[in-house]
């Protein structure tokens, strides 16, 4: 029986992908293990394949198109099979690693409606069976029982999705946001909302359609190029206003000499079998600093401040999809050389979008170092749950007072400056002040990194 196959779900966070390359086109013999397709995640391109024999009947999404995660994209089967009898079925049986089918989803929905209903749910009567008829991505159908939605104005959508589904963008729009976009031409996928939870309203509207009129009016412009604001770049953009305006940020910065770090790495990458990076000795020193001071080392998660044992350090990455920070687990129990094996391995595969979800999830403390472009200080945003980014710049002589035998004197030497970000939800001023003096400790006597 032919399945169709859907954009899989391959992180917790994930609610969409990116269709990078198909490796096969309708018509193509496909075998079990075979390389069927690719897609963007949030942070890196996964390949997909096959897990049966069969044929390519059709194929549904392009190169280069985002949707839902559970979207169908392709359907394969035996060569003679109707693909669009199954595809009207809503035939969609798991097919590659990580799907899940709406079979399974149907009995989950079975499960549901034997489970309490929620207080929300009870005060508005909407449950499972009263929205059963309508035809819903996954998200979609949560969001209406999250919402307690009205579903007679639900049934009233024209779903923008698959064979006209009903999805999550759709239902985020007041009557008025939907009524005014179809007059202006408005796309309403394309809009932000500001509405509780993001719905989008009749201001948002007027303000895409004004900002459409404003980018059609090329007349005083040249326009080099316009791409939407989607996929990865987007992914990062809502991660990091979400923090930015969840997280109140404070900011601490402190100077750091590296006279003797310098020194130090000249010495060891003259013993070592590899070399050692000035990235490698801000993870590990990190990585000792967070077991000294483990308050940094902290998520605020489903309402609780949890401070962890493991060091899971990550190391923002500009790659070819965009910011990317693989992630160094359990710093706190590998030695320096170790460290740095896996850091330049990660970073290699970060560039070219290899990166496996495990690989850039599961941090707890970041850091990012511009260093190597001249950045002589800049001030990063948190890398959500964690509470805490180390952000480093560039390496400058400067002239500073130094004490020699009592005296003070002005002397030029290599400054680094380093600056934590923390989340004061959870992280005091003194404790971030401890922290970031430590690390200066540590980075202007590297041997205590070692000890």
């Amino acid at each position: 029986m032919a399945e169709v196959i859907i954009m899989p779900k391959l992180g917790f966070n994930m609610d969409e992908g990116e269709l990078v390359s198909w490796h096969k086109k309708a018509g193509d013999p496909i075998a079990k293990g075979e390389l069927f397709f690719e897609i963007n995640t949030d942070k890196t391109t996964m390949p997909i394949e096959a897990t049966s024999d069969g044929v390519v009947l059709k194929i549904l999404v392009e190169e280069g198109e985002t949707v839902e995660v559970f979207t169908p994209v392709a359907v394969v089967g035996q060569e003679g099979e109707d693909p669009d009898a199954v595809l009207a079925q809503g035939v969609a049986t798991a097919s590659l690693d990580g799907r899940v089918d709406e079979s399974s989803a149907d009995g989950k929905a079975e499960e549901n409606k034997k489970e309490p209903q929620s207080e929300a749910q009870c005060q508005s009567g909407v449950s499972e069976t009263d929205i059963k008829d309508l035809k819903l991505t996954p998200k979609a159908r949560k969001l209406i029982l999250d919402e307690s939605l009205d579903p007679v104005s639900i049934a009233k959508i024209t779903g923008t999705g698959y064979q006209g589904g009903i999805t999550a963008k759709d239902i985020k729009a007041s009557p008025l946001a939907r009524k005014l976009a179809e007059k202006s031409g408005v796309d309403l996928l394309a809009v932000e909302g500001t509405g509780v939870n993001g719905k989008i309203m009749k201001e948002d509207v007027k303000r895409a359609a004004e900002h459409q009129a404003y980018t059609e009016d090329t007349s005083e412009k040249k326009v080099l190029s316009a791409v939407p604001y989607k996929g990865v770049r987007k992914i990062i953009g809502d991660k990091l206003a979400e923090s930015k305006f969840t997280a109140p940020h404070l900011y601490f910065t402190d100077a750091v000499d590296t006279t003797n770090m310098t020194a130090f790495r000249k010495e060891m990458n003259q013993v070592s079998e590899r070399k050692i990076t000035v990235s490698d000795l801000l993870v590990y020193a990190a990585g000792k600093a967070l077991v000294k001071f483990p308050g940094i080392n902290t998520s605020l998660v489903d309402g609780n401040i949890v401070t962890y044992e493991s060091t899971n350090i990550g190391v923002a990455v500009a790659g070819d999809n965009g910011l990317v920070v693989p992630v160094i687990k359990n710093v706190q129990e590998k030695s320096l050389t170790k460290v740095s094996e896996e850091n330049r391995d990660l970073v290699d595969r970060a560039k070219e979008g290899h990166l496996k979800p495990e690989e850039y999830t599961g941090g707890t403390f970041s850091i990012s170092n511009l260093g190597m472009f001249g950045i002589d200080n800049f001030t990063a945003i948190i890398n959500p749950p964690e509470a805490a980014i180390l952000s480093v710049s560039s390496v400058r002589k400067t002239p500073v007072v130094v004490e020699k035998d009592g005296e003070d004197k002005i002397e030029i030497r290599p400054m680094m400056n380093i600056q934590l970000s923390v989340d004061h939800r959870l992280i005091d001023g003194l404790l971030a002040a401890q922290f970031v003096g430590y690390m200066k400790e540590l980075l202007e006597n590297p041997l205590k990194i070692l000890m």
